[in-house]
């Protein structure tokens, strides 16, 4: 094997770091996921994640609630999905039969090289409010959780329908924490899609 000259090394190393990241970096379609929730014959609820993309999913975190008679939070629920193969898809039950639960967010994480790495994260929320002929129409709010509210879509925008149930997704920020129970302040989310029962013609699908 030959030795790189001295002032060849910048050009050397220029070359080996871009092959590295276009290693990492996977095609679009490589990652996605797809959710839906299930009401199971015993009572139980749950939340189906599907992994739509072409690589992998390292784990899939679920946040929920347990809720109270008068459908307010009265604790905490989590739930961790690991390994989800592409093309395949793994249930987190969230309560049994004579539960009351709900939906708070999911967390998507991808492994690129030994590296675990947050990918997306989803928020079950309603469509609180529709402004027609508005700039932003929709007003979005939690699904079960109170504290948060986001402004959302155009006029050229998709329709959403006034009391129906969505996620709302946001590309995770590297070095950002998060938190599990409400988007970030002020961030418009990337997209937002209806969060319906399995097997219901519009699924939340994300491409």
């Amino acid at each position: 094997m030959s030795a790189v000259r001295p002032h060849a090394l910048p050009l050397f190393l220029a070359a080996f770091f871009a092959a590295s990241m276009a290693r990492a970096q996977a095609s679009p379609d490589a990652y996605g996921v797809e959710v839906c929730t299930v009401a199971g014959t015993s009572g139980e609820y749950s939340v189906r994640v599907r992994n739509t993309g072409s690589e992998p999913l390292a784990r899939a975190d679920i946040a929920g609630v347990r809720l109270d008679a008068g459908g307010q939070a009265a604790g905490d629920l989590s739930v961790t999905l690991t390994d989800i193969p592409a093309g395949k898809y793994k249930t987190a039950v969230l309560g049994r039969h004579g539960d009351s639960v709900a939906l708070v967010s999911i967390a998507t994480y991808v492994s690129v090289q030994g590296v675990e790495s947050r990918r997306e994260d989803l928020y079950a929320g309603k469509v609180a409010h529709v402004s027609p002929g508005s700039s932003v129409p929709y007003t979005l709010a939690p699904l079960a959780v109170r504290g948060w509210t986001v402004a959302y879509g155009s006029k050229a925008g998709p329709r959403l329908e006034a009391g129906s149930a969505v996620l709302l997704v946001y590309p995770a920020r590297p070095g950002k924490k998060r938190d599990a129970t409400r988007p970030e302040a002020g961030r418009a989310p990337a997209d937002v899609v209806p969060l319906a029962p399995c097997g219901a013609p519009a699924g939340g699908k994300r491409p």
